[in-house]
């Protein structure tokens, strides 16, 4: 047994401390068995989970499950930079003290004297920092190597397009990436006439690269547009399962048509 009382903390800095201290604690021979089976690997999937759980509390406006799921978030995190230190592979304070290195010098529009007017000239000014001080100019060759493999595919083809958008590969405005989705809609059209699964995939996967692209162009991220869509549709269905319910109307497909009429009523209380 240890034996610890938690400390409440009026400053971040005092915050911060007693959260590593009680993972420390954790991570100790006399502390948690599954924390301390922890390891970098693992724990990473716990900070992506808790990632998306934040992402579903700002989804909803919570504020409260937004504070919850942050603070789960900062604990994963938290936890990674305590495995390492561990190991000895590297020092926690080396590694905030490196982020803030790197985000000072990459920021002369804020701390230097570059004048910038709007988020695409900040944007600019912090890829031109970051190719003359670090070097990390861009190059064509090697245009992806930094796109993390393990980025869900929607996420992964946002990145690339973006990555190719730095090179000029990108629609002069709106309209072309809207184009391009009714071109692409419309071999998907066509393939859906040949018995031929795989080049149905292939269309399909042109589709769904276009449309990836007009998230890109408009500022939206995909899984955050497609996660709004999965919320509305989960919570339409929710209410036509109750609907159904009250009114002692089966769900199954004898009783899709009764489902339809349901559908557009809840759909309409909605709007």
């Amino acid at each position: 047994m240890i034996e610890y009382t938690p400390k409440k903390a009026d400053n971040l800095k005092d915050a911060f401390f007693n959260l590593y201290e009680i993972l420390t604690l954790l991570r100790s021979p006399e502390g948690c068995p599954y924390d301390r089976a922890l390891t970098p690997k693992s724990s990473l999937q716990n900070v992506l989970d808790e990632a998306y759980e934040y992402l579903d509390g700002v989804n909803k406006m919570d504020k409260m499950l937004c504070k919850e799921e942050l603070g789960d978030v900062l604990l994963n995190a938290l936890m990674l930079l305590r495995i390492h230190e561990e190991q000895k592979d590297f020092d926690p304070v080396d590694a905030i003290n490196d982020v803030v290195d790197k985000i000072y010098r990459r920021h002369d529009h804020v701390f230097g004297n570059v004048s910038v007017h709007n988020e695409e000239e900040a944007l600019a000014a912090f890829n031109r920092a970051k190719a003359q001080k670090e070097g990390r100019k861009a190059d064509a060759r090697s245009i992806f190597e930094h796109i993390p493999s393990s980025l869900p595919p929607l996420e992964k083809s946002y990145e690339i397009q973006k990555k190719l958008s730095k090179f000029g590969f990108d629609w002069p405005d709106v309209n072309g990436v809207v184009d391009k989705v009714h071109e692409e809609l419309k071999e998907v059209e066509e393939a859906l006439g040949e018995d031929n699964q795989e080049h149905l995939e292939e269309e399909l996967g042109d589709l769904l690269t276009a449309v990836v692209n007009l998230c890109r162009y408009v500022k939206i991220r995909p899984n955050q547009a497609m996660e709004r869509a999965n919320r509305k549709m989960t919570e339409r269905f929710t209410g036509v399962f109750n609907l159904a319910d009250e009114r002692s109307i089966p769900v199954d497909k004898d009783h899709v048509m009764e489902l339809n009429e349901l559908w557009d009523e809840v759909k309409q209380a909605k709007e």
